[in-house]
């Protein structure tokens, strides 16, 4: 739905959306690092993730994976901007107000957060609809495929995860709004890490 209003909006709209969605992903990614309880396993889980990610080449592989996606899905070809579109991606599935959200709703079966969270999504699939075409409907795929993970571990999973995924909402904010780009498929091991890391830490310093 989001995707087809986008079509709607004017030009000059357009042009500016992209850097004020950026700042709002900046914003939100600071109020889910705020809830953290053990910044060190977070910071930690970011160094050795994006390390690893990085040696794996992940954005290179994920980049090429979605552009043969949107192909069979006949939603798009080589004119697709990859970047942007690997942006639009993790800002969608590993948002840290998606995961908090997410978490919340699996820990307490309230799904009032989670509602928030599509209303966003509406809203931003019309910002990203006008660079990305139809390839934007093939996003909710790798989305509900991490966040239904993620609801299913809520009982399992803490605030620090929420503050991981924050870090990565930040760093996409930071990419849509042209501010600084960073491989933000490189951070996702980090997602990975951070529970271990953080009982790690909480043993050991409690």
């Amino acid at each position: 739905l989001g995707a087809g209003l986008g079509k709607l909006l004017p030009e000059d709209l357009k042009d500016n959306l992209p850097t004020l969605f950026g700042l709002c992903s900046i914003g939100i990614g600071i109020n889910s690092v705020i809830k953290v309880s053990g910044m060190t396993a977070v910071v930690l889980a970011l160094l050795v993730g994006f390390t690893i990610g990085h040696l794996l080449h992940l954005e290179y592989w994920t980049a090429k994976f979605f552009l043969k996606l949107v192909k069979v899905l006949h939603l798009g070809g080589d004119d697709i901007d990859m970047d942007f579109y690997v942006t639009a991606v993790a800002l969608f599935c590993c948002s840290g107000f998606g995961w908090y959200s997410t978490l919340t709703e699996g820990i307490t079966g309230d799904p009032g957060l989670l509602m928030s969270k599509a209303v966003l999504d509406g809203f931003t699939a019309m910002i990203f609809a006008s660079s990305l075409g139809k390839s934007v409907c093939a996003i909710p795929l790798p989305q509900c495929v991490i966040l239904l993970c993620v609801f299913g571990a809520g009982k399992l999973l803490a605030a620090d995860l929420s503050a991981c995924g924050g870090i990565l909402t930040m760093a996409a904010g930071f990419r849509v709004a042209k501010i600084k780009s960073l491989p933000l498929v490189d951070l996702m091991p980090a997602l990975i890490l951070v529970m271990p890391f953080s009982w790690l830490w909480s043993t050991l310093m409690g």
